[in-house]
């Protein structure tokens, strides 16, 4: 089990995941303000206190549309040499917040979000991460989605790679955790797992300290040899969720 109950603070911009598309139900607080869970936070890189830039979605009527403020002005200053009208166009928005516990504090206009249940579609695609609020309806929505997150993860001595601190808190592994895992060329796929014996086929191995996992022998592959060699780790939750480790080709 992941030993630090805190929540990881999420670098603005830097969110490991790459490909979300879902529409699911959200929890309320007391006032009827929307609460984003740790799992959205994570996928969105979400921190107390973090500003959302706010506009009218398209989806359905009452629906909004939220942008992780520090997100767009991290990629605007990095991509351009005069930001500033990026910028000011993000701030002529209309802002939410990130409150204690998820908990969604909405500017004036989306307040109607408060006056009952509300889903969220989620939308993570290569040149998109956004979220949209809408009030939830009388359609039955399709919970089967899949989420990608994906790290590049350097190889430590003894071949062996230390699972980001992140990743460990979502999953909520830790020490002695074990993992089931089986090899196909030279792609390792893990799963978490509890019980004694492993599923017909794989083998188990026990996370060290600090979310430690030695790489098997199929994985010494000639590019993962080299000094400073990388391995890639997709992360895909999909009824259950499944680890893929393979070497990171330079």
């Amino acid at each position: 089990m992941y030993a630090d109950d805190r929540l990881p603070r999420f670098a603005p911009g830097h969110s490991p995941v790459v490909r979300w598309n879902a529409t699911l139900p959200l929890i309320a607080a007391e006032d009827g303000s929307p609460i984003l869970l740790p799992f959205h936070r994570w996928a969105f890189s979400l921190n107390e206190g973090d500003l959302l830039a706010v506009s009218p979605g398209v989806e359905a009527d009452g629906s909004w549309r939220f942008l992780s403020y520090g997100e767009r002005a991290w990629g605007a200053a990095g991509a351009c040499d005069r930001p500033w009208p990026y910028l000011e166009e993000l701030l002529r928005r209309p802002l939410a917040a990130v409150g204690a516990n998820g908990v969604l504090r909405l500017p004036e206009e989306a307040e109607r979000l408060r006056e009952g249940p509300v889903v969220l579609h989620a939308e993570v695609e290569a040149h998109t991460r956004a979220f949209t609020l809408q009030p939830q309806d009388d359609r039955t929505h399709d919970m089967d989605w899949l989420l990608e997150a994906r790290y590049v993860l350097p190889i430590l001595p003894g071949f062996q790679v230390m699972l980001p601190d992140d990743l460990l808190w979502i999953l909520d592994l830790g020490k002695d955790d074990q993992l089931a895992y089986e090899i196909c060329l030279d792609l390792a796929e893990y799963e978490p797992w509890d019980l004694k014996a492993p599923p017909e086929g794989r083998s188990l191995i026990t996370l060290g300290p600090g979310g430690l996992l030695a790489l098997p022998h199929a994985l010494r592959v000639p590019a993962a040899l080299k000094p400073n060699a990388k391995v890639g780790l997709k992360v895909i939750f999909w009824y259950g969720v499944k680890l893929e480790i393979r070497p990171e080709i330079v």
